[in-house]
């Protein structure tokens, strides 16, 4: 049977979509999502800053080696921790959560004292162990089962019955990502999480807040909730009252409902308003949540124990600080509690439980979630996305097509990448990037490869009508290589780019845009062909010119230099009569050899210049974004060259290259006019800096810097040396010689 170009656009729409969906629903590669998906898209965002009031005080090494302790926290006398809560309660931290489990009994006053020092704090909110059973069940007829048991199994008493609140801290030790933390366990009765305690208590009057507002909308329900004296003033009922709250919250939507629009028209601060409605989601959402982690171990702020009870200023930054306690190192071979995360490093280095738990809490804090698509909004992302490529499939043809559809990729990648950084929000990556586009690619180019084929024949087969086999062969082969090659030269080469080019794409109509950018083409071209240039590209908003000849001739560099002056004014005037459209143009000049001729392939060939010259021409104007200017151009243009306004702005190595290039900024016209008295005493205040600069006078390049911008504030090169200067001058780069690398374009 034979398929239409229709009919296989939608055979493999059907294709790609019964592969997507069914791909979806495989419980391995929702796993390999999780596992590789998320990862890439944390790595791809990098670390990004932990909300302050969270810290972590970290049982180390180091502090195990200052108090000459075993790095064991059971071996520890608990008079230290007692110690420490007086610290914590000296710096007036608001709470305290030990991610320790204090199971055995202290011989002597160990237990009294540290139990005294959680009473006084009246903050702290200890760990209680989370234990499974498995037992055996016998049914009335003598059948056997096995039944899972969990019990809360609270630390000792004298410490829990003086504690705020208790609260376990499920975390998995088995060799799986910890993706996710419970904000309630549900086989604890719906006990809140340790993270999700810490975090509420940290709140607390606003947990006041809060209830008052849902006792408002629904006072039926209230009866249980509401604790005599209010919850501030009793705050060891905070679990329970956290328990009510879930049972009433998470199974009836209508009060939920109901609080979310009392809340929403409420005249309050809304920073105020926003952890109220953070509160209605901890209370009414799922039993569990994504962490979004802010980067690799110690990511969260961490201060080694010692440092608390020895260090004044350390504890003067704790104050109304959410502090968690527990095991956490920096040395893979020294850790004792860690997990395997997406941050988990090469050298085996976890996130410590602690660490994991502040993560959680300050999730909830600054509000900052991971938010996985639904299955209906993954199934509709994944539709979308096989129509696209698709609809790629049935435009392209040849290498443009995996050439599109690897771009395609990478776009998408960005796009989730950006989605995860700014919002949290996840959307997949396994099944798109690693089997649709691959099928889509494959398939594509099979079929691609038959209808070209088909068609070659089919020429083949017309041209054998009136001429012979063997030359139809030999004209398909002459065709093939027809017009290819070129002429070694010697040149110059002009590349410009035009600012603002893509906002003015979204505000004309194709045809406006059709119409302007012919205008300032014009205005671009004439100079170029005034100066005896001819035009080798444009793309888009960029042109490229070329001066040159068999032989080396200097009068090309002036040519090119007086033509890129020209350039500026001209589009200065184009500007000037275009206002609320303009487009600012930045330009680079590089000397050196070339091949000039038909470059192409099949049936399209341009007149164009190759070789090194071209994107080192590109790098140059490049530069102009960072440096500020309208006019670089390389020290091979200016060689020997009199009559212009030049000053030296650096050596570089630009983007992709390995060897330094002296930059030289040309004065403009516009420049000139005002005062060129003034211009050669800035230029040479300009060049006194940067001398300074790349002999590595820090200090120094940098004052002078300053001292040209307050004469010429305007001198965007300064601007951009007084800035890497003040960056730079504590920690200088290595093997410093003066010469800077550009690591973007």
């Amino acid at each position: 049977m034979r398929y239409t170009r229709a009919n296989k656009v939608f055979l493999l729409f059907i294709i790609t979509s019964v592969l997507a969906v069914g791909m979806l629903l495989t419980p391995l590669i929702q796993d390999w999502e999780e596992d590789l998906g998320l990862s890439w898209l944390f790595h791809a965002r990098g670390v990004v800053q932990t909300p302050k009031p969270v810290v972590v005080i970290s049982i180390d090494k180091s502090s195990s080696g200052y108090f000459n302790l075993p790095n064991l926290t059971r071996k520890w006398p608990r008079t230290l921790h007692a110690k420490l809560l007086g610290r914590l309660r000296e710096a007036d931290a608001r709470v305290v959560a030990f991610d320790i489990f204090f199971k055995t009994k202290r011989e002597g006053m160990q237990d009294g004292q540290f139990a005294a020092a959680i009473k006084q704090s009246d903050n702290v909110v200890l760990f209680s162990f989370l234990q499974k059973q498995v037992m055996e069940a016998v049914d009335p007829e003598g059948g056997k089962s096995h039944l899972v048991v969990n019990e809360l199994i609270a630390p000792q008493s004298v410490f829990s019955g003086n504690a705020i609140s208790l609260a376990p801290n499920p975390l998995p030790k088995v060799p799986v990502k910890v993706s996710q933390f419970w904000k309630f366990v549900p086989e604890a009765g719906d006990a809140p999480t340790l993270p999700v305690v810490a975090y509420q208590l940290y709140h607390i009057n606003m947990l006041a807040d809060f209830i008052d507002v849902l006792s408002k909308v629904s006072p039926e329900n209230m009866d249980n909730i509401l604790v005599p004296g209010g919850i501030v003033s009793n705050k060891k009922q905070l679990v329970s009252v956290m328990k009510q709250l879930r049972e009433l919250l998470a199974n009836d939507q209508g009060i939920e409902i109901k609080l979310a629009d009392a809340l929403n028209r409420l005249n309050i601060v809304s920073s105020k308003k926003q952890i109220m409605l953070q509160m209605l989601e901890l209370y009414s959402g799922v039993t569990s949540q994504y962490l979004n982690y802010y980067g690799p171990a110690r990511s969260v702020t961490t201060i080694p124990y010692y440092k608390v009870l020895e260090s004044d200023d350390v504890l003067a930054s704790l104050k109304d600080k959410l502090v968690f306690i527990g095991f956490s190192e920096h040395r893979q071979w020294e850790q004792q509690d860690g997990f395997y995360s997406v941050y988990s490093g090469k050298d085996g280095l976890d996130i410590s439980g602690v660490e994991i738990t502040a993560t959680a809490a300050a999730n909830l804090i600054d509000g900052r979630s991971v938010q996985p698509l639904s299955l209906s909004g993954q199934i509709g992302v994944l539709l979308l996305i096989s129509i696209f490529l698709v609809a790629v499939f049935s435009r392209l043809r040849g290498v443009w097509l995996p050439v599109s559809l690897i771009s395609i990729g990478v776009a998408y990648f960005f796009i989730a990448s950006g989605l995860f950084s700014q919002n949290g929000i996840w959307l997949p990556l396994f099944i798109p990037l690693f089997i649709l586009i691959p099928v889509v690619m494959i398939i594509g180019m099979v079929w691609n490869y038959q209808e070209i084929n088909i068609e070659r024949k089919n020429i083949q087969r017309a041209f054998g009508y009136y001429l012979p086999e063997a030359e139809v062969n030999r004209l398909a082969r002459d065709i093939a290589g027809h017009g290819l090659g070129g002429q070694t030269m010697h040149g110059v080469c002009l590349s410009t780019d035009a600012q603002q080019y893509t906002t003015l794409s979204e505000k004309l109509t194709p045809q406006q845009l059709t119409e302007f950018m012919n205008e300032y083409y014009e205005a671009i071209f004439r100079p170029v062909r005034q100066c005896g240039g001819i035009i080798s590209d444009v793309v888009g908003d960029s042109v490229m010119a070329l001066w040159a000849s068999p032989k080396e001739n200097s009068q090309h560099r002036e040519r090119a230099i007086t033509a890129a002056i020209a350039i500026i004014s001209s589009v200065n005037k184009f500007n000037t009569e275009h206002p609320g459209y303009e487009l600012p143009t930045r330009i680079g000049l590089h000397y050196g050899s070339m091949v000039i001729g038909n470059v192409g392939a099949v049936d399209h060939y341009e007149y164009r210049a190759v070789g090194d010259i071209v994107n080192t021409t590109s790098r140059i104007e490049g530069m102009s974004k960072h440096l500020g200017t309208r006019l670089l151009v390389s020290a091979d243009v200016i060689e020997g060259l009199q009559g212009f306004m030049i000053r030296s702005v650096g050596r570089f190595t630009l983007k992709g290259k390995t060897v330094p290039m002296e930059l030289f900024e040309v004065a403009s016209d516009r420049e000139m006019e005002p005062n060129e008295q003034r211009w050669y005493k800035n230029s040479e205040l300009f060049k006194r800096a940067l001398t300074s600069f790349q002999t590595g006078e820090w200090t120094e390049a940098c004052q002078l810097f300053k001292n040209v911008l307050q004469d010429y504030p305007e001198d965007n090169p300064a601007i951009f040396y007084k800035n890497y200067c003040e960056q730079n001058k504590f920690t200088p780069p290595e093997n410093w010689r003066g010469v800077i690398s550009m690591e973007t374009k």
